[in-house]
This record gives structure tokens, sequence and C-alpha cells, in this order.
């Protein structure tokens, strides 16, 4: 696999030809009539857009050309929960198989595959202060190349996030992402956020979903599924290798909420968000809470599916 050092020099010798569009996403952004996310996500009216099926890219080798890389256009608290689970997860899994293909999830109502430039009818891209006021959000940190999003994150905190401007109550999201080695101050998180939760690191409707999320670990990500809800929080933790290619997926229902990494599930509670969710995808610096550096997140796609393959989620934005 191409090294964390390849990929930089690739991405920083383009950065003097790229200029990234800011998309207007401040903090507290106000999107088609409704504020949203910790991450600035917003819902919207956008039309869905047609989503492959699922296939997994080769090892991105074509990263040391620059020339193929183009230019597009918060999570909880890391403490320990009042109320955890600690649900048996695969411990090395490498990451090929697919919640919606396992459990036959149906068609998506909404998918991004990262082919082409982001399109702010899709997204909220963050131009703000980063996670819990550390660091930067900043559209600069954004890549996308041969089908992959990239986030970047510096050693001085400024990195990148952004949020789908597609909400729905109920559903099922899946996204498949991996890390490259580098400093484990900086924390992937693939998360649900409600609309009109504000900038906070809590929402103002005490919900939030990280279907991925990382805890603590001296020298090593530790892959973390969080559920909060104005019930409590509750989470699940797995040793899988976060460097290798993982599938991370949620099914938010009024009966629970279910979490799957690849394909298995990794979290099960009888809780769950009863607001508009839409999903973010963030690389947030942590300082203190690991060592310093610089790191890379990697995002294959990112879909969303309705709550049954012949019905509804509870609508999608």
């Amino acid at each position: 696999m191409i090294s964390r050092s390849h990929v930089r020099l690739a991405v920083l010798s383009m950065v003097a030809m790229l200029a990234v569009s800011t998309l207007g996403a401040a903090q507290g952004e106000v999107a088609s009539g409704t504020a949203s996310a910790q991450g600035e996500a917003a819902s919207g009216t956008a039309e869905a857009a047609a989503c492959p099926s699922s296939s997994a890219p080769a090892d991105p080798a074509y990263l040391t050309d620059p020339a193929d890389l183009t230019d597009p256009a918060d999570p909880a608290d890391e403490t320990d929960s009042t109320a955890s689970t600690d649900v048996t997860a695969p411990a090395d899994s490498t990451g090929g198989a697919s919640a919606a293909e396992v459990h036959s999830w149906g068609t998506p109502a909404w998918c991004a595959e990262f082919d082409d430039q982001l399109d702010p009818a899709d997204w909220v891209i963050y131009d703000s202060a980063g996670h819990d006021g550390q660091g930067r959000r900043s559209p600069d940190q954004l890549f996308i190349g041969n089908g992959s999003l990239y986030l970047y994150g510096r050693a001085d905190g400024t990195t990148a996030g952004l949020g789908s401007r597609h909400s729905q109550v109920y559903g099922r999201w899946e996204t498949r992402v991996r890390m490259y080695e580098g400093a484990d101050s900086y924390h992937p998180i693939a998360l649900l956020w409600p609309d009109g939760g504000g900038g906070g690191v809590h929402s103002a409707t005490g919900e939030e979903i990280d279907f991925l999320g990382v805890m603590d670990r001296p020298g090593r990500w530790r892959a973390n599924f969080y559920l909060e809800t104005p019930q409590g929080e509750e989470q699940s933790y797995s040793e899988a290798d976060m460097t290798t290619w993982h599938t991370y997926a949620v099914e938010n229902s009024p009966g629970g909420v279910v979490g799957y990494l690849d394909g298995r599930e990794w979290f099960r509670s009888s809780r769950s968000t009863r607001s508009p969710m839409s999903a973010c995808l963030q690389l947030d610096w942590f300082p203190g809470h690991g060592g310093p550096g610089e790191a890379w997140m990697e995002v294959d796609w990112l879909r969303v599916y309705p709550l049954d393959p012949g019905g509804t989620g509870g609508g999608t934005g």
C-alpha cells in the first residue's frame, strides 16, 4: 500500500495549482430553511443520485501522479459514557463485506461515489473552527482522486469535514473508509447529526450517532460506535485495523439502532434518534490525545438507504 509520505508529496505538489471553492458553509449556516449539524450539515432538496452497486477500488497508486488529483469544488466527546455496551465485534476483518449487500437493503435513496467534483446541492463543506474549537476545518484540505475523497489533516490542526444535505428520520447509512499510517491525534468520524442540531460538541436535541468513531488508544486508532439520545449514551468498540478498508453502517428505526462493521453487527440498542439526521464525514483533531503530525482519511463512498427496500426511512432531502 502506498505510504503516507508518498500521498503527502503527491497532494502538496498540487496545492499551488488547486483553487478550492468555498461553499459558504460557516458554522450555524441556514440551508434550505434548516439549520443543522455539529459538522454544519444541512438538509436540502437536491434530487437523489443514481447509485451503482458496491465495488472495491484498487489501491491508490495513482496518487504518486499529482495530475490525478482534483479539487472538490461534530462528533461526540471521546469520554467514557455513563451507559455503555461492549458488543462482540470482528477483531480484524478484511473489509470485504457491505451491510447493504449482506442484509439486502436494496437500492440507495442517495449516494456519493466521489467520481467527480462535490456538488454544493449535495454537500456543505466546512470552513470554520475545528472540533471543540481546536484547529480549523478548511475546504483546502479536501481532495478527490480516481473515485475517492481524501481528508487531509496538517500538523497544525488544519483539517477537513463536510456534511450531506440529504436527511431522513429513520433509515440506513453506510460508508467505506480507511486511514493511512499517521498521527493518532486525528480521528476519522462518520456520524449522523440532527437537522437544527447546532454547531457544538453536543447537539441541541441531545442526539448523535457516530457509526465510525475513534476512542483513544496510544499508538493506534480503536474503532468506536457511539449513540447519544436524550435517554443517555451507549458505545461499542472494535480492534479492527483502521488502516485497511472497512465498511461502517448504521440502521436507525423506531425499534432501536444497530451498527455494522463489514456487514457484521457490532452494536445494538433499543434506543433511537427521532429527528431528521444527515451524514457527516470529518477528520477531527484532538491535540494531546495521541501523537502529533499529519493524517489522511480516504472515503470510497457514502450511501443512504430507506428503512426498508420497498418503503421510506422518513424521507430523504
